[in-house]
C-alpha cells in the first residue's frame, strides 16, 4: 500500500503521516527530508543556492524513485509537489493520495511561528504570500487527491488519523489496484 499525503505547508502531513504509518505498521518517509539528505542541503538552502526550479526537478526525480519502490509506505510530500504535472499524474495513478485540506486562517495560525524557516514565506508580507500559494494550489490538490480530509476544529490529531485511516480503508476496498 502506497499512501501519499499532500496539502499546504502546515497542514500536518509529517505528524499525521508518522501516525498513519504506525497505524498500518509500514514505513514513513518525508519527501523533503529525503531530498535534504541526498543533496546535503536544507530545503531553504536549496531554494537560496539553486532556486525553486532546480528544487522542483530534484523533487520530481526523488518522488519518482520513491514511488517506484515495491514496498508499502506513507509519504509526506512537500506542499508544492502538485505544481509539476508529472508528480500529479504519478501520485494519482500509483498512490492513495490524501489531501489534508486545512483552511487558510488555520494555516496562518500554525505557520506564524515558523515562517522564517519556510523559503516561500520569507517575505515581510508572508500572509499575502500564503494566501496566493493557497489559491494557486487548491485546485491542484483537488485534482490529484483520491481522498480529501477536511480539517475539523477541536478534533484531536489521533481522531483525525483514525478518520483518515477509515477513508483509506474504504478506498482500498473499492479499488484494489490502488494498494
Amino acid at each position: 500500500m502506497k499512501i501519499a499525503l499532500i496539502g499546504m505547508m502546515g497542514s500536518g502531513k509529517t505528524r499525521i503521516g508518522e501516525l498513519l504509518a504506525a497505524h498500518y505498521s509500514i514505513d514513513f518517509m518525508d519527501l523533503d527530508r529525503i531530498i535534504e539528505q541526498s543533496v546535503g542541503l536544507s530545503i531553504s538552502e536549496i531554494f537560496a543556492k539553486r532556486g525553486e526550479p532546480e528544487f522542483r526537478k530534484i523533487e520530481e526525480r526523488t518522488l519518482a524513485e520513491i514511488v517506484a519502490q515495491r514496498k508499502s509506505f506513507v509519504l509526506a510530500c512537500g506542499g508544492g509537489v502538485v505544481l509539476m504535472p508529472a508528480n500529479r499524474a504519478l501520485l494519482a495513478s500509483e498512490c492513495i493520495t490524501v489531501w489534508l485540506d486545512v483552511p487558510l486562517r488555520e494555516l496562518a495560525r500554525r505557520l506564524a511561528g515558523e515562517k522564517d524557516s519556510r523559503p516561500l514565506l520569507s517575505s515581510s508580507n508572508w500572509r499575502k504570500t500564503l494566501n496566493e500559494i493557497y489559491n494557486a494550489r487548491h485546485m491542484l490538490y483537488r485534482e490529484t487527491a483520491s481522498i480529501r480530509y477536511l480539517w475539523k476544529e477541536n478534533c484531536s490529531i489521533d481522531a483525525s488519523v483514525q478518520h483518515i485511516a477509515a477513508l483509506i480503508d474504504s478506498k482500498r476496498h473499492e479499488s484494489p489496484l490502488a494498494i
